[in-house]
């Protein structure tokens, strides 16, 4: 009987995620150029403005390539949409969290890397 109930909590806990508060109205974002000294490149600065009592996230910083210093960041709907060339990459509750914890895991990634993993987690089809 334990084991049918670790079986069915370890079954429940996989097939739900976790929502991450996203309020579209309080967020800003930018790329900016992270400081050399930290080894780190560009990255997607988000900043989200908090009612007291609200608990999330304040700040997010999540890497992205080099290559994506020119691109063009909007907000529709509540998705952020990065378009870099013609390709297009959206940021929003529903990916925000995966996408940050694959970009983390296992420290800091090569361009290559990072593009794989956008690509994976927040390419828009």
């Amino acid at each position: 009987m334990k084991r049918i109930l670790l079986v069915l909590l370890v079954v429940f806990s996989l097939s739900v995620k976790a929502e991450v508060l996203w309020k579209p109205e309080a967020i800003s974002y930018q790329l900016k150029q992270a400081h050399k000294i930290l080894g780190y490149g560009l990255m997607l600065e988000l900043n989200q403005a908090l009612n007291s009592g609200e608990k999330g996230w304040r700040q997010s910083r999540i890497d992205v390539p080099e290559s994506w210093v020119g691109a063009l960041i909007e907000m529709k709907g509540g998705t952020i949409y990065i378009t870099v060339g013609t390709d297009i990459y959206y940021l929003n509750s529903t990916n925000k969290g995966e996408l940050s914890f694959a970009i983390l895991d296992g420290g800091k990634k090569t361009d290559a890397n990072l593009l794989e993993i956008w690509a994976k987690y927040a390419k828009s089809t």
